[in-house]
């Protein structure tokens, strides 16, 4: 393959990934080829692990927000793909419902305005710089493939 036709099929490729990745995490169309059911099902499984993922990493804002917590998270994140990492995404989905105004309830609007109101907790920028500091561990030597037993 020539040089051009290498670069024209590497373009394609990263096309067709970022159409599949839309398709999965953004609300994008099926690309052409893929089976809209089962795309469906993993759209899902991907949401609902992104909704489990954002309220461990920031248990405040189930506990504001209740019940309400998954349904409204799910109805948010589907169009919206991650960005920035799980505590930016519980902060930008916080954002985003109460400049909608939601929930409707005043008590948990109200606790989900505290919630974002608040500093990040000192024990999650501590963990951070312990994190930073902790050695990352050596790369494990390669050990050399014995030799066949034939002919030794």
């Amino acid at each position: 393959m020539s040089d051009s036709g290498l670069e024209q099929a590497r373009t394609r490729l990263a096309r067709d990934q970022a159409a599949l990745l839309a398709a999965l995490v953004a609300g994008g169309p099926p690309p052409r080829g893929f089976d809209r059911a089962q795309l469906d099902v993993q759209r899902r499984i991907l949401l609902a692990k992104r909704a489990d993922t954002v309220a461990r990493a920031a248990p405040g804002l189930p506990a504001a927000l209740g019940e309400e917590f998954r349904g409204l998270f799910l109805a948010y994140a589907r169009t919206r793909p991650l960005t920035g990492g799980y505590h930016r995404d519980a902060a930008a989905f916080a954002d985003h419902l109460l400049a909608a105004g939601l929930p409707r309830a005043p008590g948990p609007r109200r606790r989900l305005a505290d919630w974002r109101a608040a500093p990040r907790p000192p024990r999650s920028r501590l963990a951070a710089a312990v994190r930073a500091l902790r050695p990352r561990a050596a790369p494990r030597p390669v050990r050399p493939t014995p030799r066949s037993a034939k002919g030794t």
